[in-house]
């Protein structure tokens, strides 16, 4: 497992799953502790440049989520069990409100536990990541991932490139990525049974988590903040990032990141961290 600069790695059990989990700053700090949840293909590692930041004055937990980085590979991969897990974490480790940051599957799962558990959550930072309606015809790798067999074909060819394949799909900044961030990515999904278990996150999320009659469940977080990069190819802001602005509700704010794809907060951490910082501590 690669740290996070200036992080404690170890493994927490919680809900019968271990999930490595990284950790700084003040226990006893003042300010509300912080969630940050990453998404897919990457591992907690993505937090390396937000993390130390938020880390000054606060508690900070970035576990590599179930089946993916570091973290137990273990079945299901559905939404409400993976918010259970994330919630007995929440509990386990500071026993109280948390201010949540997800990116991508990271994000589903922070507005999912807003939504289930908002006595567990202050305030809600999504990045690039999908709330109420996804647009298939403008996200379709959603899609392709979410078909039987065919993916763990192509990603089995890919081998440890597919990890740094599918990152370099989402890339649209000029500035050049982490060599080795993206080195630490490759190795963490080449494992077969890796591929699986994110491909499980994909199914997951392709299937309803609401009847047909009902729509999700409001976001009850006290403030939002919704950060999107403006050409993002894989969830495009004008289809997918204003509609997840305006469904999470009339207290939220929305940023978005000139000439920067799916991963914003790699891509522009100048940006990206300060305007996150900003907000949680304003």
């Amino acid at each position: 497992m690669t740290a996070i600069p200036g992080f404690r790695c170890g493994d927490v059990a919680v809900e019968g799953v271990r999930l490595a989990l990284h950790r700084a700053g003040p226990a006893d700090g003042d300010a509300t502790p912080a969630l940050l949840l990453h998404g897919i293909p990457q591992t907690a590692l993505a937090w390396r440049a937000l993390g130390p930041e938020l880390a000054r004055d606060r508690a900070v937990l970035a576990p590599d989520l179930k089946g993916l980085g570091a973290s137990e590979i273990q079945a299901p991969y559905d939404v409400a069990t993976l918010t259970a897990e994330l919630a007995a974490l929440v509990l386990h480790e500071v026993d109280g409100p948390v201010d949540v940051v997800g990116h991508d599957w990271g994000g589903v799962l922070a507005i999912a536990l807003a939504a289930g558990r908002p006595e567990l959550v202050r305030r809600l930072v999504v990045l690039s990541a999908p709330y109420r309606r996804v647009d298939l015809l403008h996200a379709p790798s959603v899609a392709v991932f979410a078909l039987p067999v065919l993916p763990e074909l192509v990603l089995r060819i890919a081998g440890r490139w597919a990890a740094p394949a599918m990152l370099r799909l989402g890339w649209r900044a000029e500035a050049r990525p982490d060599p080795a961030a993206w080195q630490a990515y490759a190795t963490a999904y080449a494992d077969p049974a890796r591929t699986r278990a994110m491909l499980g996150c994909y199914r997951a999320a392709g299937r309803p988590r609401w009847g047909r009659a009902s729509q999700p469940p409001a976001v009850a977080a006290e403030r939002k903040l919704v950060i999107w990069g403006a050409v993002d190819p894989v969830l495009p802001v004008g289809r997918i990032g204003t509609a997840v602005s305006a469904d999470l509700g009339p207290d939220t704010t929305m940023v978005t990141v000139p000439s920067v794809g799916h991963w914003p907060h790699e891509e522009a951490p100048e940006v990206v961290v300060p305007a996150i910082a900003d907000f949680l501590r304003a």
